[in-house]
């Protein structure tokens, strides 16, 4: 409803610039959109006008979820919005304003909040690029995230800023995003499987492993974790359903520091899935096994990799 009443607000804005169009184009010209952004509203009288343009303005940031300290970050930035115009069309008796906030003010009130996450985070890469040991380069990446999580909420504010939607220094923000990647990459998990072998499952617990930044395979010589997973799968049919093919799948989960010889983690998962065919019905309770294997292998390894 909201949406259907800002589409006829500017309808009739639009329709009454009709008979404004010199008038409002001149204007309008003072402001390019490259160095400004406005809005521009219609209204019974000079204040009612001018409060539409500005409410409008500062309506930009409206779908960009509200963080710790972007409140008082983008009040900083609307207080350097201003009505720059406005004017009585005489053969309407309405009046019209403009409202501008202009581009490069703005962007410069982003900076020093730029200029405090960027700080720690080039301080945190530099010291994941100097240490040699692997799992403390994932330990300072872990908390390289919730800086990178702070930038890339600037970043939701500041595209709104620039004229093409750019984000802040990007080069910038692709270095810190490749040594926190590499970090994690750097950690290589070798994958064993064993019990009921599916090619699908092998391939779906690996690539999920994989987005989760570690590089994991099968058969990788001087892996600094070992993966080790053993599958059972258990085949009945349907008492009520003629036709139909249960299965039942097990996986028993456990991880081993390759450097230490030390098994620091299992656990057993369970997944139930059925079919038509007995081997779809297999396939699709593997998957959901690993499927849910994925994020708690993922945050074993953290919690290892914190205390190791």
């Amino acid at each position: 409803m909201k949406k259907l009443y800002t589409l006829l607000a500017c309808a009739v804005l639009f329709a009454a610039c009709a008979g404004n169009k010199n008038v409002l184009n001149e204007r309008m010209n003072k402001y390019p959109a490259d160095r400004f952004i406005t809005k521009i509203a219609v209204g019974a009288d000079r204040n009612a006008a001018q409060s539409a343009a500005l409410a409008d303005l500062k309506a930009i940031f409206d779908n960009v979820p509200l963080t710790q300290g972007s409140e008082i970050r983008r009040e900083a930035i609307l207080a350097r919005a201003k009505v720059v115009q406005w004017w009585r069309d005489r053969s309407t008796n309405r009046f019209y304003a403009i409202a501008a906030l202009e581009r490069e003010g703005a962007q410069a009130t982003m900076r020093p909040f730029y200029a405090t996450i960027d700080g720690r985070l080039e301080a945190l890469a530099q010291r994941i690029n100097d240490e040699q040991d692997k799992f403390l380069r994932v330990r300072l990446a872990m908390q390289m995230q919730p800086l990178l999580g702070q930038r890339e909420q600037l970043d939701r504010e500041y595209r709104l800023l620039t004229f093409d939607s750019g984000a802040f220094e990007e080069d910038k923000l692709f270095m810190f995003r490749n040594v926190f990647n590499r970090a994690f990459h750097d950690i290589k998990i070798n994958a064993v499987m064993s019990g009921t072998s599916d090619r699908a499952v092998r391939t779906h617990l690996i690539d999920a492993l994989n987005t989760l930044g570690f590089g994991v395979g099968e058969n990788l010589p001087n892996a600094d974790i070992e993966l080790a997973i053993e599958t059972k799968v258990t085949h009945t049919t349907s008492r009520s359903i003629e036709g139909l093919f249960w299965a039942d799948s097990t996986a028993v989960v456990s991880l081993k520091d390759m450097h230490t010889g030390g098994v620091f983690a299992t656990f057993t998962k369970f997944g139930r899935d059925g079919s038509g065919r007995a081997d779809e019905a297999q396939r699709r309770s593997m998957i959901a096994v690993g499927a849910d294997s994925a994020p708690i292998i993922k945050q074993r390894i953290l919690e290892y990799i914190q205390r190791r």
